[in-house]
């Protein structure tokens, strides 16, 4: 028996303006409802979907409000005098790289009456080396407590405790090595999900209805524009002889955990594949 290949396509996306209902409160969750629901016939064979394009802003924060948004410095004024005097620093919630951190904190501990000139009292660098990052204590009677509540010290890889002037130390400016590889890209890919397969692509030896990754390829707070040569194909012969009116979408890293969107929405393409029988008229 010969079949003729049938394909269709629809665009997707996470904008309650464009009618995705149900979206959860970080943005990577959504629904959508069909008016003329998706139906694919009986006998059909071969049925795939695919991802052909992508698009998902790439400000998944790495600095969140409530849990790692705090700096506790321990130094000195804008004078140079009340050595020990403590400036907690509370970052916006973001996705940073170590020179917006760097900013941020100058920012802030200037509007606290901390010293700033000619530097800062702390900075941070990368040591490329090690993937490590690198903590400058640039004045004498300055400490870091990374042992703070909400400190954003595991994620520059700081173990907890203080740092920097201590009894025995050698004069500032001095530097520290963190203790552990920092963490700043906190999401290695994304990957797209949907109830419309019932396995989808397996991730080593497991399946979470996963249609597609997404990997990122922009800097911080840009879109990423996801165009892949050779697309998977993913079978979904449950949809075969039913009619789907209401389909679900959701967002995860690489570790398979929802991802905050900062408020920016996320889109697809999605080509729809089947083959059916081919009767010749005589």
């Amino acid at each position: 028996m010969a079949f003729i290949q049938k394909e269709f396509s629809m665009i997707i996306s996470s904008d309650t303006d464009n009618g995705a209902i149900n979206k959860s409160s970080d943005g990577s969750r959504f629904e959508i409802q069909l008016e003329n629901g998706l139906e694919i016939p009986k006998g059909a064979h071969n049925v795939t979907i695919q991802v052909e394009n992508a698009t998902i802003w790439n400000s998944v924060p790495n600095v969140i409000t409530g849990t790692n948004d705090r700096i506790t410095i321990n130094g000195i004024n804008v004078a140079g005098a009340d050595p020990g005097a403590a400036y907690v620093v509370t970052l916006p919630q973001g996705l940073y790289n170590l020179s917006q951190l760097n900013a941020t904190i100058e920012y802030q501990l200037r509007g606290l009456g901390a010293k700033f000139d000619p530097l800062p009292l702390v900075s941070f660098t990368a040591d490329e080396a090690t993937n490590k990052v690198e903590m400058h204590v640039n004045y004498d009677g300055v400490q870091v407590d990374f042992s703070a509540a909400r400190t954003i010290g595991q994620m520059l890889g700081f173990a907890s405790g203080t740092y920097g002037d201590y009894a025995g130390a050698t004069a500032a400016p001095k530097t520290v090595l963190a203790d552990n590889v920092a963490t700043l890209n906190n999401v290695d890919y994304f990957l797209i999900h949907s109830d419309l397969t019932n396995l989808g692509m397996r991730v080593n030896n497991k399946y979470y209805q996963t249609i597609a990754q997404v990997l990122i390829d922009v800097a911080p707070g840009s879109q990423i524009i996801s165009q892949p040569n050779h697309p998977p194909k993913i079978d979904c012969p449950h949809l075969i002889g039913n009619t789907r009116s209401h389909i679900r979408f959701w967002l995860t890293n690489h570790q398979n955990e929802a991802v905050n969107t900062s408020g920016e929405n996320y889109s697809m393409r999605l080509v729809f594949k089947y083959e059916v029988p081919f009767i010749l008229k005589n």
